[in-house]
């Protein structure tokens, strides 16, 4: 196991003109880390990119992370945020 895993912080807005819904969701993901003395956290955020989108930047970023073994966990405010489905989650 690698010492240095973080928890990452998934956030994503499907337009640009939702910037208070990016800032919402990353407050209450960083208030719950902090609540559960998670340790370090990393955040990703896709701004303005809609989840049909099957290559997202941060999404993508956040995959070859994990791949590295960079996150051991991931933590999102809504299932919806990061994939539309079970198929494009896998």
């Amino acid at each position: 196991m690698i010492s240095n895993q973080k928890v990452a912080l998934y956030t994503r807005t499907s337009t640009d003109k939702q910037s208070k819904g990016l800032e919402s969701q990353k407050r209450s993901l960083i208030d719950y880390c902090l609540s559960k003395a998670m340790g370090e956290y990393e955040l990703y955020e896709d701004f303005g990119v809609s989840g049909a989108r099957s290559s997202r930047p941060a999404l993508d970023r956040l995959m070859s992370d994990i791949r590295k073994g960079k996150i051991k966990t991931v933590v999102v405010y809504s299932f919806s945020r990061f994939a539309r489905s079970t198929r494009h989650l896998l």
